[in-house]
C-alpha cells in the first residue's frame, strides 16, 4: 500500500512539474526564512540567561534612563537588607592596557568586586575565583584578551601596564562571554585599587559612582517588586540631601537588553514583529500549497472517482494525499536545511549576531523543527486532501460540474491573504527606511560633518590644553574644543538644582550640566540665540551659565536679563564623619543656546545648563576644513606623540559614532527587508501558479476569443484582471493594519516621519506592478497560442 502511494505521489509530481516545482521552492523558501528568524528571536531571548542565577539577579538603577549608580549603594543595601544574598559593583573604565610593545585603549575593561564570580557565571579557565580579586591590584582577563597581550592563556603572574602609571599582575583568565551578554567585559581589575586608578572615589558615597553599574543578587523566594517595595522607606532612613532626584529601581537580569533602552533599542518589540513575520511567511508557502492542490482537483476527480469506485475509502484517500504533502514538505524540509547551513553566515553579518550551525540544530531545536514540519503538513495539506477524498464518484465520473466550483472563494480568500501580507510588510520596510534617514539628515543643532574626536582623559591637564592650542593653531583647523561630552553622547553630569531655582511644579529638582571651553559653541556650529558665550579667558566666568532653549521653557523664562540659576556641590561634612553637605554653586545666566541633539533622538532635548570646564573634561572635537583631512592628520599625529609618546594615536569622525548610535535599528530594518522582499516572492509564485493554471482551464475559451477577433491585448486584460481586483482588495486591507502597527514602532523616537499616503500608494503600486508582471507574463503566453492548436487540443 505504501509503496503504491510513493509511485502515486512520484507520477502526480511529474505530470504537475511546473506546480511541484511551485511549491517546493515556496516551501524552502518559507522554511528557511522560518528557521533564520527563530533562530534570530531565540538568540534575543537568550540575552543574558547563560547565568546560572540569572532569574535572580537584578540591576540596581539610581536614576530613570541610567544603569549606573553610586558605588556605595552595593554594600549598603546588601547590609540593610536581609532580601538580598549578594552584591556586586562594576566600575567601567577606558585605560591604555600595554604590554611590550603592545598597546590599546580597552573599551571593556572594568573594576569589579570579588563576589562576581558568586552572582554571575564567568568560568575561569586560569586562577581561583575566591582570590583572583581579592588580591591588591590583580586583574582577570578573558581568554581572546589573554591571547591579545600574551599569545597565551598560561599567564598567571604576569604583568600589564595601567595607564603607564601602574603594573597590573594576572590572577586569573576567565572563558570569553557568550555574544548574547549585554555586558561586554575584557578585564576585570581588583576593586580594591579602583579609587587609586579611576582617580576619584567611586566606591564610598551615593553619588559619585562615575559609571559603576550595581547588581544584586536576590535571595531564593524574593521577587524584585517586593525589595523595591521597601525604597521610600529606605530613602528616609538614609536621610541623604540628593535623594529628592534619585528614581530607585530594580531591572531583572534577562529584561536589560529586551524590555529597556539602556544597552540597546528595546528588542521586545523586534521579538514579537519577527515571530510574527516568520509565521506570516511560512502561511503564505502553505497558502500556496491549498490554493494550487484545490485548484488542480478537478484533474485529479476522475482519479479520485475510478479509485473510490474500486473500494478505496475516504480515510485511504485523505491519508494518501496527506502523505502526498508529508513527502513533498520532506523535501523542501532537507533544501530548507541546506540553505540556512549555506546562508547563516550571510545572515550573520546582516544581522550582525554570531549564530552558529551547533546551536541552530541542537537536539531539542531539532524535535521542535520535526514537531514544527509535522504541523506544517497537517495545516497545508489536511484541506487539500479532504476536498479530493469527498469527491463524489458518480457525479465526477459523468463530468457533473466542476467538484471544486463552489471553493473558489478560498483561493481568492488566500490570494488576497497573501498579498495583504506582502504590502504591509512593504509599507513597513518603506518607512523604517524613511525613518533612519529622517534621523542620518535631521538638523541636530550641531554640525558633525568634518568634526575629528580624541580621547584626552589620561593625559595631564596641561598637556590637554597645549595640545589643544597645539591643533587649534594648524592651518587644516577650523576650531577645536575640549569638553565633559561630545553631542549625541548623552555624557553630561546629573546635578540638583539650588532649591531656590527649581520651578513651581517641577516634578524633579534634578537637571543635567556641560562643561566646555569657549570654542564649543564654534566648533560645532551651535546658535547663540541671546546674550554671549562663555569665555575662559574671563575669570568671573568661571561662575556663569549657558541655558539652552529647553531651559527657558523649563523654568518660564522669556529672557536671561538678570537671571540667576545654580546648583550643588558636595564636600564631606567634617562635623558629622562619613556624611557631606551640599554647597550651591550660584552664578548669572549670561546666553542661550539653541536646543541641539545631545543625547540621541529617542529623546527630546532636555533642559542644559553649560558651564566652564572644571577639569575632568577629556573629550577633544576638532573641526577641519574640507580637503584638509589628509595633510592634517599626520600633523595631529606628529603632535600628538610629542606630547603623548607613550600612548597610540586613535580618532574617529563625529558622523561615525553618530551613525553607529543607530546601527541595531539600521540592521533590524535591513534584515526585516530582506524577509519582505522573500515575502513577496513566495506570493508570486502562488500567483503564477495560480495563472498557469487559469490559463490552461480556459484554453479553449481563448481560441475561440482569437478566431472571434480578439486582440491579444484584450486576452492579456482578461486574464488579468480579476487576479489585479484580488490584490487591490489585499492593498485596502493592509494599509490601516500597516499604518497602525508602524504609528506604534515610531513611538519609540522623539523626533520621528509622518506617515505619509505616498507610502501606501508606493507600496500598492509596487504590489500592483509584480502581481502584472507575475500574472502577465503567463496572459501573454496563453494569447500568443494559435487558437488553431487551442481548439483542436479541446
Amino acid at each position: 500500500m505504501v509503496s503504491n502511494y510513493l509511485i502515486i505521489a512520484w507520477r502526480k509530481a511529474k505530470n504537475h512539474s511546473l506546480a511541484t516545482l511551485i511549491n517546493v521552492v515556496g516551501l524552502t523558501v518559507g522554511l528557511t526564512c522560518c528557521v533564520l528568524i527563530t533562530a534570530y528571536v531565540l538568540d534575543d531571548l537568550a540575552y543574558d540567561r547563560f547565568h546560572k542565577q540569572a532569574d535572580r539577579i537584578v540591576l540596581f538603577q539610581q536614576f530613570e534612563n541610567s544603569p549606573t549608580s553610586g558605588g556605595k549603594f552595593a554594600t549598603d543595601l546588601k547590609n540593610r537588607f536581609t532580601a538580598i544574598k549578594d552584591a556586586v559593583r562594576l566600575t567601567k573604565v577606558k585605560p591604555l592596557v600595554s604590554r611590550q610593545q603592545t598597546a590599546f585603549y580597552e573599551s571593556n575593561f572594568w573594576f569589579a568586586d570579588s563576589s562576581v564570580f558568586g552572582v554571575f557565571t564567568l568560568p575561569l579557565l586560569e586562577g581561583n575565583e575566591r582570590t583572583a580579586l581579592a588580591e591588591q591590584y590583580g586583574v582577570v582577563l578573558s581568554e581572546t584578551m589573554a591571547r591579545k597581550y600574551f599569545g597565551s592563556t598560561n599567564i598567571i603572574g604576569q604583568q600589564l601596564r595601567y595607564n603607564n602609571k601602574t603594573n597590573l599582575h594576572v590572577t586569573g583568565v576567565f572563558q570569553d562571554l557568550p555574544p548574547n551578554s549585554h555586558l561586554k567585559v575584557d578585564f576585570l581589575a581588583s576593586y580594591a585599587n579602583a579609587n587609586e586608578l579611576v582617580g576619584n572615589d567611586v566606591t564610598t558615597n551615593y553619588w559619585g559612582g562615575g559609571e559603576t553599574w550595581t547588581y544584586l543578587l536576590l535571595a531564593p523566594g524574593t521577587t524584585p517588586a517586593n525589595l523595591q517595595g521597601q525604597f521610600p522607606a529606605y530613602l528616609k532612613q538614609l536621610g541623604d540631601p540628593n535623594s529628592g532626584v534619585w528614581k530607585l529601581n530594580l531591572i531583572p537580569l534577562p529584561d536589560i537588553y529586551l524590555r529597556t533602552n539602556l544597552v540597546a533599542t528595546n528588542r521586545l518589540i523586534y521579538v514579537y514583529v519577527f515571530i510574527i513575520v516568520a509565521l506570516l511567511i511560512l502561511g503564505l508557502a502553505c497558502f500556496n500549497y491549498v490554493n494550487l492542490a484545490t485548484a488542480q482537483a478537478t484533474q485529479r476527480a476522475k482519479e479520485v472517482g475510478v479509485r473510490k469506485v474500486l473500494g478505496s475509502s475516504f480515510g485511504q484517500l485523505w491519508r494518501q494525499f496527506l502523505g502526498e504533502t508529508a513527502i513533498l514538505l520532506f523535501v523542501a524540509t532537507l533544501l530548507a536545511l541546506v540553505l540556512v547551513i549555506i546562508a547563516l553566515p550571510a545572515f550573520n553579518t546582516l544581522a550582525d549576531k554570531q549564530m552558529a550551525i551547533s546551536s541552530l540544530f541542537s537536539g531539542t531545536r531539532l524535535a521542535w523543527l520535526l514537531a514544527g514540519i509535522v504541523t506544517v503538513a497537517l495545516l497545508a495539506g489536511s484541506y487539500p486532501a479532504f476536498v479530493l477524498s469527498s469527491f463524489k464518484p458518480v457525479a465526477v465520473l459523468k463530468g457533473y460540474g466542476s467538484p471544486t466550483g463552489g471553493r473558489s472563494w478560498l483561493r481568492q480568500s488566500l490570494v488576497v491573504g497573501q498579498f495583504a501580507v506582502s504590502v504591509a510588510m512593504i509599507v513597513a520596510t518603506l518607512l523604517v527606511y524613511n525613518q533612519l534617514q529622517f534621523i542620518r539628515n535631521r538638523d541636530l543643532g550641531y554640525q558633525r560633518e568634518q568634526v575629528l574626536t580624541m580621547d584626552l582623559r589620561d593625559g595631564s591637564d596641561q598637556n590637554k590644553e597645549l595640545f589643544t592650542q597645539q591643533v587649534s593653531a594648524l592651518p587644516g583647523v577650523e576650531a577645536a574644543t575640549r569638553a565633559f561630552g561630545l553631542p549625541g553622547s548623552n555624557a553630561v553630569r546629573g546635578e540638583k538644582l539650588v532649591s531656590d531655582y527649581v520651578p513651581k511644579g517641577a516634578q524633579t529638582g534634578g537637571i543635567s550640566r556641560l562643561t566646555v571651553d569657549g570654542n564649543y559653541l564654534k566648533t560645532f556650529g551651535i546658535k547663540l540665540l541671546e546674550g554671549r558665550n562663555i569665555d575662559q579667558n574671563r575669570p568671573a566666568d568661571r561662575g556663569v551659565f549657558l541655558v539652552n532653549r529647553a531651559a527657558m521653557k523649563f523654568f518660564g523664562w522669556k529672557s536671561i536679563v538678570g537671571k540667576m540659576t545654580g546648583y550643588y556641590t558636595y564636600a564631606y561634612d567634617p562635623a558629622q564623619p562619613g556624611t557631606y553637605k551640599e554647597v550651591p554653586q550660584r552664578g548669572e545666566v549670561v546666553g542661550v543656546v539653541e536646543d541641539y541633539n545631545y543625547a540621541n533622538l529617542k529623546q527630546t532635548v532636555a533642559p542644559l545648563l553649560i558651564t566652564l570646564n572644571d577639569g575632568w573634561e577629556g573629550q577633544l572635537a576638532i573641526r577641519l576644513r574640507k580637503g584638509s583631512i589628509p595633510a592634517t592628520i599626520p600633523q595631529l599625529e606628529q603632535r600628538w606623540h610629542t606630547l603623548f609618546p607613550e600612548k597610540p594615536f586613535v580618532y574617529e569622525f563625529l558622523d561615525d559614532t553618530f551613525n553607529r548610535t543607530y546601527q541595531a535599528e539600521a540592521r533590524t530594518g535591513q534584515v526585516f527587508g530582506l524577509f519582505a522582499l522573500l515575502a513577496v516572492i513566495i506570493s508570486c509564485l502562488g500567483l503564477f501558479g495560480l495563472a498557469t493554471f487559469t490559463a490552461e482551464q480556459r484554453t479553449k475559451e481563448i481560441g475561440v476569443r482569437k478566431v472571434l477577433g480578439a486582440s491579444v491585448g484584450s486576452i492579456v486584460t482578461l486574464l488579468s484582471k480579476d487576479f489585479l481586483k484580488l490584490v487591490v482588495i489585499a492593498i485596502v486591507i493592509a494599509s490601516p493594519i500597516a499604518w497602525w502597527a508602524m504609528d506604534k514602532w515610531l513611538q519609540d523616537f522623539a523626533y520621528k516621519i509622518s506617515i505619509e499616503w505616498w507610502v501606501f500608494a508606493l507600496a500598492g503600486l509596487l504590489a500592483i506592478g509584480v502581481a502584472l508582471l507575475t500574472v502577465g507574463f503567463q496572459s501573454v503566453r496563453a494569447a500568443l497560442l494559435s487558437p488553431v492548436n487551442s481548439l483542436r487540443n479541446e
